[in-house]
C-alpha cells in the first residue's frame, strides 16, 4: 500500500517537473519568436522608409540641366546649374546649386552669371541668382549678395552689397539697375553716402 502511494507520488512529481520544464522553455520560445518578428518587421518599416525618403530627393532632383530662351529680341537666355530641386507645391520653380547663366546678343556679345544659388522659374524664366554673384561683360565685373534678373523686363537688379568694377574704376551701392538692351547702369539708393566710386 505504502509503495503504491510512493510510486504515484513520485510520478505526480515527475509529471510536475516536466509539465514545469516544457512550459517555460516552450513559452519562452514562443515569445522569443514574437519579439524576432517584431524585430525584423520594425526594419523592413525602416528600411521601406528610408528608400522611399532616397526616391523621393532623387524624383525632384535634376542634374546637369540647361534652359534656353530667345527673348523679343532674338537674344538667347541660357541658363546652367549643376544641380536642381523641384519645388512641388510649385512645379515652376526650380532651386538650382553651382548656377551659371549668359545673354548672348545678337552682335556676339556676351553677358556672364555666376552664383552658388538660384530660385528659376521655368515659365518666365525669371531667376534671382543669390550668394556670390558676379555678372561680367566686357570688362566690367558687377557682384552682390542677390541679383534679379527678369529676362521679360530687360532689367538686371543688382542688391545689397553691391560692387561695380571696370579697369579705372571702382563703385559700391545699396541697388543696380542695369537694362539689358541698352546695358545702361542706374544707381539707386535712399542715402547717397552709401554710393561710394573710386578711381584708379
Amino acid at each position: 500500500m505504502y509503495k503504491t502511494l510512493i510510486q504515484l507520488g513520485l510520478l505526480f512529481i515527475l509529471i510536475f517537473i516536466i509539465f514545469f520544464i516544457s512550459n517555460k522553455y516552450f513559452f519562452y520560445e514562443k515569445k522569443f519568436d514574437v519579439s524576432k518578428n517584431i524585430i525584423s518587421s520594425n526594419l523592413e518599416k525602416n528600411t521601406l522608409a528610408s528608400k522611399d525618403i532616397i526616391k523621393k530627393n532623387m524624383d525632384d532632383e535634376i542634374v546637369n540641366l540647361v534652359y534656353e530662351k530667345f527673348d523679343k529680341n532674338g537674344n538667347i537666355y541660357l541658363i546652367k546649374a549643376k544641380k536642381g530641386i523641384l519645388d512641388k507645391k510649385r512645379p515652376d520653380i526650380i532651386y538650382m546649386n553651382m548656377v551659371e547663366g549668359s545673354l548672348t546678343y545678337l552682335n556676339n556679345e556676351k553677358l556672364i552669371i555666376n552664383s552658388e544659388e538660384a530660385i528659376f522659374n521655368k515659365d518666365n524664366f525669371k531667376t534671382i541668382f543669390t550668394k556670390n554673384v558676379k555678372l561680367i561683360y566686357q570688362g566690367q565685373i558687377l557682384k552682390s549678395d542677390i541679383l534679379e534678373f527678369l529676362i521679360d523686363k530687360n532689367i538686371a537688379i543688382f542688391k545689397d552689397n553691391v560692387k561695380y568694377y571696370n579697369h579705372d574704376t571702382e563703385m559700391y551701392a545699396d541697388i543696380v539697375f542695369v537694362n539689358l538692351l541698352t546695358k545702361e547702369i542706374d544707381i539707386k539708393s535712399n542715402n547717397k553716402k552709401k554710393i561710394i566710386v573710386k578711381k584708379n
